[in-house]
């Protein structure tokens, strides 16, 4: 246990002299600040390498699989377009629904197989993606349809607004708003 004795300097040289060299149960602040300002410089040091090393193997994966990546297309007119890479999965393992305002696409797929060694392995490959249908894009009229080379492509087309004839829009007139008058002098 600490006394005050560890925390202040000595009162008196005698007692100083008479115990010798008195070492704290605390180490200084200043090394603690020291050891942990290392410790963070380390730590960012480490962090920066791994995040370029991130930001390189994302770049190496998107020009080996650019087609693996699912956008709506851009541009007014155009309508809602997804292209998504499905060439792991045969057109009966693969939904698409719409639920509300979302377009869910679901893959699942087992395989089993036995070698001539009677070693059994069982693989099971799940996809679930979802995207946001815009409020402008008719979600009713979604169509789906798979490429040979393993592309599922969603589309749907802009809601067709009927076209707005003009026609006169009446000014309807309201009786003028009772004015307050002077209070009444016997309920007063």
């Amino acid at each position: 246990m600490l006394c005050r004795m560890h925390l202040a300097p000595f009162a008196s040289r005698s007692l100083a002299t008479q115990l010798g060299t008195v070492r704290t149960l605390w180490p200084h602040a200043e090394t603690i600040f020291t050891e942990l300002q290392q410790e963070m410089e380390r730590a960012r040091q480490f962090m920066s390498s791994f995040e370029q090393l991130l930001s390189s193997q994302v770049a190496t994966a998107m020009q080996q699989a650019p087609s693996a990546s699912a956008a709506p297309t851009q541009g007014s007119g155009e309508g809602f377009s997804i292209c998504q890479d499905v060439k792991n999965f045969t057109p009966e393992q693969l939904s698409v629904k719409v639920v509300g305002r979302k377009v869910v696409l679901v893959g699942q797929k087992e395989t089993q197989s036995t070698d001539e060694k009677g070693s059994f392995s069982y693989k099971y490959e799940a996809l679930k993606r979802e995207w946001d249908v815009p409020e402008e894009v008719d979600a009713e009229a979604l169509t789906c349809s798979l490429t040979k080379e393993g592309q599922l492509r969603i589309e749907a087309p802009k809601l067709a607004l009927p076209a707005a004839s003009e026609r006169n829009v009446p000014i309807q007139v309201s009786p003028a708003a009772p004015q307050a008058g002077p209070a009444s002098e016997d309920g007063a």
